[in-house]
């Protein structure tokens, strides 16, 4: 099976990556000061560059469909997650709750699932991933936040009002959205972009892979993770890189799902969980540490079984 074959080696690769980025963090060439800079890069450059590579393509009826799908199962897919936060969460206290519910509604699909969408799909692939992170970014940044702020007190409707705006805005002029916004106009226009600029957003896009998965090295580098098997952070797993990807996968086959959207759905739903949880459960009080550890173990683990989900769909 040659895909198959493809896909470790694309693992592989990815590990590799992800070992290099651990020991240049333990070997403090990678600072704290050195992730923020390659958070800021990736976020701010590569992935704007990535996302606007993804839709210099060819539009046609079939990609229309797959990205209307895909875009719909990803509205349903945050709904779905938000029940799963009121549900399996409930009895855990809020530093851990809110890292497990913030934790679900947000995995990495951004900088671990576009490149291996991208490896595992082409260019498609990755066109596809960035219309499935349209909702997630949005709920991230609004429902996903309110998670850690839940035993804050009750705010004014006019700070509502404001956090509102404030959301909207910084959704909208998110650089990873932009960029979706700029890329639809590009493939519906089918408009050729000059040869410097487009070497230039073709040059920075192929740095995706490397920068993403040596920054996310660096950050379970720079985690204390004694111990790492912790039950909490297990069951956190099994929810997050078997149950979803499961429940997403029966839902396309009932609901006839194209094949393309089924495979990138299925993978990104089996993401592990986003660096930024750690980030915000530092900011708001919550288990950073416990944070930390669901992060590192559901990568390594994610390493695993997203070559299975592959095989499966």
């Amino acid at each position: 099976m040659p895909e198959f074959s493809t896909m470790l080696s694309l693992q592989a690769q990815m590990m590799l990556l992800l070992a290099i980025g651990i020991f240049l963090t333990k070997k403090h060439i990678i600072t704290e000061q050195g992730r923020a800079c390659l958070t800021d890069l990736l976020l701010f450059l590569i992935l704007p560059a990535n996302t606007i590579q993804s839709f210099r393509i060819e539009f046609n009826a079939e990609i229309f469909r797959s990205t209307r799908d895909i875009l719909i199962l990803s509205i349903v897919l945050q709904v779905f997650y938000g029940v799963i936060c009121a549900v399996c969460y409930d009895r855990y206290a809020f530093a851990r709750k809110a890292v497990m519910q913030y934790g679900t509604v947000c995995s990495n699909a951004g900088f671990l699932g576009s490149p291996l969408a991208e490896g595992l799909f082409g260019g498609v692939g990755l066109l596809l991933t960035s219309f499935y992170l349209i909702p997630q970014r949005i709920v991230m940044w609004s429902v996903g936040v309110s998670y850690f702020m839940q035993d804050a007190a009750p705010a004014t409707p006019e700070e509502k009002k404001k956090h509102c705006l404030a959301v909207l805005r910084k959704t909208i002029t998110h650089p990873c959205i932009a960029s979706v916004f700029v890329g639809m106009v590009i493939m519906l226009t089918q408009w050729q972009l000059p040869t410097f600029l487009g070497k230039a957003v073709q040059c920075t896009s192929s740095c995706n892979m490397t920068m993403s998965m040596l920054l996310i090295g660096a950050i379970i580098g720079s985690c204390d993770l004694h111990p790492l098997l912790d039950r909490d952070a297990i069951r956190y797993c099994v929810i997050r890189l078997f149950l979803m990807p499961l429940v997403v996968l029966v839902g396309c086959r009932a609901a006839h799902v194209g094949e393309l959207a089924t495979g990138v759905a299925v993978v990104l739903a089996g993401m592990p969980m986003g660096g930024t949880t750690a980030i915000l459960a530092e900011k708001y009080g919550a288990d950073s540490a416990f944070a930390s550890k669901c992060t590192a173990l559901s990568t390594v683990l994610s390493l695993i079984t997203t070559p299975l989900w592959c095989l499966v769909v």
